[in-house]
């Protein structure tokens, strides 16, 4: 009785592990009968989310045909997560990892949005640090507008360091609804891309000239994900030589590192 007791006062507590239960009969039943909404809200209680999170998560049918087959993507203009229904037949533990993917760049975009308008709102609008950054007020723009273009900027797929630091931390945050914490083969590749991509263009990260848009503290952030990735890939990788010699240059304290 006892033992039963603690079992059940201790459930709250590893409710993440109840994502890798792709045998879970009310979920496959609402997926069997289409009710794509309730098997959403089994996982939005696992995942803990919050309402105003899962008020802007939206299911979309015909999402995924018109977005290249992705079964999920987070906007950084609306700050919604599309999803389409297709997610939830790749069972619960997919579909558990497939939001929290795409649930961590929603939060990447607040995270960004929020730290550029605390920036903009407590200093000048500097007309140097732009480097790399097209923007379309060229002249001597207001707070909101620099922080508009710093955040279309910042988004760019051209600052690929900023980008794969988002998809890093992405698939990273899949491990704790992964069986036995282990990510399926397409997942560490993706994350192998992304880590490659970060290192090949690391210049961007020591510049110092575009830092009015990609901040010192956003690059203190890709740093550390950066790292977190690479030190799972040693674990997990067969080799981490594609990136090996930038993390240890960016992972280790050196005296030659550019100040951030």
């Amino acid at each position: 009785m006892w033992g039963l007791t603690l079992i059940l006062l201790l459930l709250p507590l590893s409710a993440q592990a109840s994502c890798t239960d792709n045998h879970d009969p009310v979920y496959n039943f609402a997926v069997s009968q289409g009710d794509y909404e309730k098997a959403f809200r089994l996982i939005a209680r696992e995942l803990r989310l919050n309402p105003e999170e899962e008020r802007h998560i939206k299911i979309i049918e015909g999402f995924s045909s018109n977005h290249d087959d992705r079964h999920g993507e987070a906007d950084p203009e609306s700050l919604e997560l599309h999803l389409d229904p297709n997610l939830f037949l790749e069972g619960k533990e997919g579909a558990c990892q497939g939001i929290t993917h795409e649930l961590t760049h929603l939060r990447q975009f607040r995270r960004d949005r929020a730290r550029l308008h605390a920036f903009f709102s407590t200093r000048p609008v500097s007309n140097t640090g732009w480097n790399g950054c097209e923007r379309d007020q060229l002249a001597k723009p207001d707070a909101d507008q620099a922080e508009e273009e710093a955040y279309s900027c910042l988004q760019d797929n051209d600052l690929f360091p900023h980008n794969a630091s988002d998809d890093i931390e992405a698939v990273l945050a899949q491990i704790p609804y992964a069986t036995g914490h282990t990510l399926r083969d397409e997942d560490l590749t993706y994350l192998a891309e992304n880590l490659k991509s970060w290192s090949d263009h690391a210049s961007l990260v020591s510049d110092q000239s575009n830092e009015s848009y990609y901040l010192p503290e956003i690059k203190r952030e890709d740093i550390r994900i950066f790292c977190r990735g690479t030190a799972f890939a040693r674990k997990n990788f067969a080799t981490s030589a594609p990136f090996e010699q930038t993390s240890l240059f960016f992972c280790h304290e050196k005296k030659e590192r550019p100040p951030l």
